[in-house]
């Protein structure tokens, strides 16, 4: 499917299934988040898991079969919340240490598919592997690390999300500029300079104060790659 940005009266649907959503409610509150609503980019939804829950005392968690520590989302009110809030092209996604590496073009291709979004916050131990199979489509992983819940991920998606959309940054060229932004010819971005033109006696690169726009993208190119290949060579095309 085409991309269908909102510029062209489409706006991207994104719900949240979690058991904390005051935690996204407040991030909703500022920043690019809260611009990309005000802009109509997207329709944020958070929904509380224990709304789907099993019985009257809340219950989405039960001990997992063959025994082990923790306990393990059951699927029933997890479907059953992604059946009240899916549309029909929406994209399903949870969060798991085996899921695929987030990235950039990641965030990019979710920007401009035109689907919904639909993104699943564990808990616990995880999430039954039977829901997992049935309904979702993507799993994604922020690195090989380990985290309490599915709501840190769920919000750096997010977050890196919105940025992409035209006007929730201030400039027009703020996302193509960035770190790992598919504009750029090398991973990580040149170095940012301010006032004032000296501090601690290290002074603001000429260059930049040159007014040449043409040395300056030449200048920023360079020191794209130089950092690139200090920091992050691994970001770098190989050698042919």
């Amino acid at each position: 499917m085409g991309s269908r940005l909102y510029e062209d009266t489409f706006m991207q649907r994104i719900t949240v299934i979690t058991l904390h959503p005051h935690v996204f409610e407040a991030y909703g509150q500022f920043g690019v988040v809260r611009r990309a609503v005000q802009l109509g980019a997207i329709d944020l939804r958070f929904v509380q898991l224990r709304d789907f829950a099993i019985d009257r005392h809340g219950s989405v968690d039960d001990r997992p079969y063959g025994g082990g520590d923790g306990m393990v989302l059951r699927p029933e009110p997890l479907a059953n919340a992604v059946e009240a809030h899916r549309t029909p092209n929406a994209h399903i996604i949870a969060f798991s240490p085996g899921g695929t590496h987030w990235t950039q073009p990641c965030a990019t291709q979710l920007q401009t598919e035109g689907r919904d979004l639909i993104l699943l916050c564990g808990r616990f131990a995880g999430m039954d592997q039977r829901f997992l199979d049935l309904y979702v489509e993507t799993q994604i992983s922020l690195g090989d690390f380990v985290l309490s819940g599915g709501e840190i991920p769920a919000l750096a998606i997010l977050d890196s999300l919105v940025r992409g959309y035209p006007g929730v940054l201030g400039h027009a060229d703020s996302a193509t500029q960035d770190s790992f932004a598919s504009g750029m010819n090398y991973g990580l971005e040149h170095p940012l300079y301010t006032r004032p033109e000296i501090f601690a006696g290290l002074e603001v690169p000429p260059v930049l104060r040159s007014g040449d726009h043409a040395a300056i993208d030449t200048w920023r190119k360079e020191q794209s790659e130089a950092m690139t290949r200090k920091y992050r060579a691994d970001l770098l095309p190989p050698k042919t």
